[in-house]
């Protein structure tokens, strides 16, 4: 149980950043479609030059973003798999105890408060 929580608690960072990254990915993307586009309005002179320069770091950017967002859905795969069998452990219980105890209470309320995890059926966020 102790491996498949930590390699569940490992991937699921790793996903979490690749999240943060893609996030930021796309800010970047949104931000340089804009300034390609507004560029030459703005500056009427030399606008056109500088705009297919910013042109070219959107697209630089957008096939950057397309890699992070294939990754970020690979890594959420591979998540989801982990907690649905993490979840199935927990339902089938994980401790020897015989009688009725809360050990698999008071380990969801560890890990939400620990690591902010919900170790139920709802999907991950």
């Amino acid at each position: 149980m102790a491996k498949l929580f930590y390699e569940f608690l490992g991937r699921y960072k790793e996903w979490r950043i690749a999240k943060l990254h893609q996030t930021i990915g796309l800010i970047v993307v949104l931000v340089l479609g804009l300034l390609a586009l507004l560029i030459p309005w703005i500056m009427t002179n030399n606008g056109v030059v500088l705009s297919s320069a910013v042109l070219v770091l959107f697209y630089i950017a957008t096939r950057y973003y397309l890699k992070l967002n294939e990754r970020v859905s690979h890594l959420y795969v591979n998540v989801h798999i982990l907690h649905h069998h993490l979840i199935g452990k927990i339902e089938v219980g994980f401790c020897d105890h015989h009688e009725h105890c809360h050990c698999v209470e008071n380990f969801r309320c560890y890990v939400l408060k620990k690591y902010g995890i919900i170790l139920d059926n709802t999907s991950l966020r």
